[in-house]
């Protein structure tokens, strides 16, 4: 049995008004829809309007335009075409008034011809002459349109506002929260399923976030938005089917502005290049420029240096030792006074890959899991590491427990050892991304799900993943970050609850964090960086940022020199 395509029954796969036009008068394309949408139907709900471009009832992203197009022409009541010189030279123009002209009925009445342009007369094809067109140079041409489509004018249109006035915004920051109220002039409420969709004029000013938020209690809330580009003069539009748009009056996107306070006694400057990286006790610094690390104690003295090999992969802090290794296996580890220890280790025997996979801290001794499965322990006071233990399927993450090792293997399996050796085994799924102790809980972050084992009672509990597509994830104490490739982050505590969530750019990753998650530092596809407040973006540096473990500290680059100051003075002077 085959599906009936040429229906147009009421229902979610129909619209009542099909706008086919060319793309050089998308304006007179656009007004009409404007114009149609301010009617209701013959049982007074909104009309679905087709316009490719709609970001309601256009042709979905993503999807095959033209096959997309073959089936709403047939499930529209009503096609109107915009006939122009242009429209009548563009073969998919032509397609769409030949498709719904075999759709008209004998008595006419479903292809509704709109002149928009004189000089389209004499180009009319002979198919379709015979059928009356409304000219729109006739004063009530509208009204003869919604007559023709079965739409009649609203007694009565709710009306947009924006609840919260805009009078600036910053290039890449977060705005306030934004809501939009909807009050009809009877005081009937909004339709459930009812959404806002917000627009930015001019779109160059590239508007980004959520744009699109249900409504609840006659108000639309809007948490993430963002404009990524500066923007002289730009206005926010919200509409909604069936309702009045609200515009914002004009306001300026400016560029963050650098921290005018580099001068100022009571914050420190670093002559140091690089990216910086806080010691636990959220003073000392490591800077990384290239391959070299400085470590410069709490008074902000060079304390010693260090070499890499590699591109440094992962860094760990402990009690007071901040440690980080290399892809080659070299790790540094160092005291906030300048200490160091730089040790290479040892290849495993057959050659299999001798690359960190994870680190973990108990108090100050460093526990080194490789890619090859063996795990080695080091710290300051130690002449060489000491090895640990051979995990056969590799090591992935790594967390201790006061007693023993947590060992995610490249094989999906968490493996509790203590101190003789025996452990629980937990079969998680194939790729786990992180590893963290929260308490007496150990949560595992994977591809597909989200793991809390519970220490005390060995209870294991798994959500499904709320991103996919992760690009970084990121352990900071009572919260755990998560970022996926197109943008979409959330934070989320020991109980797996979600405790706020952010849009930001595309590829971003998070790089570091602070009072215990709340703050993060997140690094852009370009380089730059971002700090971000309970989900808020509230600065951007075009240089390296990181945060002291405790969130009391920033430490931002201007390329040449570090500024060290309180995430509160960086933001106030964005």
């Amino acid at each position: 049995m085959t599906a009936d395509t040429t229906g147009t029954a009421p229902g979610a796969d129909h619209w009542d008004v099909f706008i086919s036009y060319a793309r050089e008068d998308y304006i007179q394309a656009r007004d009409l829809h404007d114009a149609l949408s301010g009617c209701v139907t013959a049982d007074g709900a909104a009309p679905r309007i087709y316009l490719d471009v709609s970001r309601t009832d256009g042709t979905p992203p993503g999807v095959n335009w033209q096959g997309f197009l073959e089936e709403a022409l047939p499930r529209s009541r009503h096609v109107v075409a915009l006939y122009s010189p242009t429209y009548f030279e563009k073969d998919v123009c032509q397609w769409e008034l030949h498709e719904a002209y075999k759709l008209n009925p004998p008595e006419g009445g479903r292809l509704i011809p709109l002149l928009i342009d004189p000089g389209a007369i004499e180009k009319v094809p002979y198919i379709v002459h015979r059928i009356n067109w409304i000219s729109a140079a006739r004063p009530r041409w509208i009204d003869e349109v919604c007559k023709a489509v079965g739409l009649r004018p609203a007694e009565t249109r709710t009306v947009l506002r924006f609840g919260t006035p805009l009078t600036e915004a910053i290039a890449g920051h977060t705005l306030p929260r934004l809501k939009v109220t909807g009050t009809a002039p009877d005081g009937a409420p909004w339709p459930a399923g009812a959404s806002v969709v917000l627009t930015a004029e001019p779109p160059t000013a590239e508007l980004t976030g959520t744009l699109s938020a249900p409504v609840t209690g006659s108000t639309a809330v809007f948490d993430d938005l963002a404009f990524r580009v500066s923007a002289a003069e730009v206005r926010l539009v919200a509409a909604a089917p069936g309702c009045e748009p609200a515009t914002t009056p004009p306001f300026e996107v400016r560029e963050p502005e650098e921290p005018p306070s580099w001068d100022k006694p009571d914050h420190p400057v670093l002559s140091a290049r690089g990216h910086p990286v806080f010691f636990p006790d959220g003073r000392a610094l490591a800077v990384r420029d290239g391959r070299t690390l400085t470590f410069h104690t709490a008074e902000y003295e060079v304390g010693g240096t260090a070499e890499l090999r590699e591109r440094p992969r992962l860094w760990e802090r402990g009690e007071r030792c901040l440690a980080v290794a290399d892809w080659s296996g070299r790790v540094v580890l160092a005291a906030p006074d300048g200490r160091t220890r730089v040790v290479d280790l040892p290849e495993p025997h057959g050659g299999r890959f001798n690359v960190p996979g994870a680190l973990a801290f108990a108090g100050d001794v460093l526990y080194v899991g490789m890619w090859s499965g063996s795990v080695w322990s080091l710290s300051l006071d130690a002449r060489t590491p000491e090895p640990v233990r051979e995990h056969r399927a590799g090591v992935g993450v790594l967390a201790t427990d006061g007693t023993g090792l947590l060992i995610g293997g490249l094989d999906g399996r968490l493996t509790h050892v203590t101190g003789d050796g025996a452990g629980a085994e937990h079969q998680l799924e194939p790729v786990l991304l992180a590893l963290t102790r929260v308490r007496d809980f150990v949560i595992a972050i994977g591809e597909q799900r989200v793991h809390r084992l519970d220490l005390t009672t060995g209870r294991l509990l798994q959500v499904t993943q709320p991103v996919t597509a992760i690009s970084g994830t990121l352990p900071g104490g009572e919260l755990t970050a998560i970022v996926d490739a197109a943008g979409q982050g959330l934070c989320f505590d020991a109980e797996l609850a979600v405790r706020f969530g952010f849009r930001t750019v595309p590829g971003a990753r998070p790089a570091g964090s602070g009072d215990d998650g709340r703050l993060l530092v997140l690094e852009y596809p370009d380089g730059s960086h971002a700090l971000v407040r309970d989900g808020r973006t509230t600065y951007v540096s075009s240089h390296p940022m990181a945060l002291s473990p405790d969130g009391r500290r920033v430490a931002v680059s201007d390329g040449e020199r570090l500024l060290i100051l309180a995430p509160e003075d960086l933001e106030e002077s964005s």
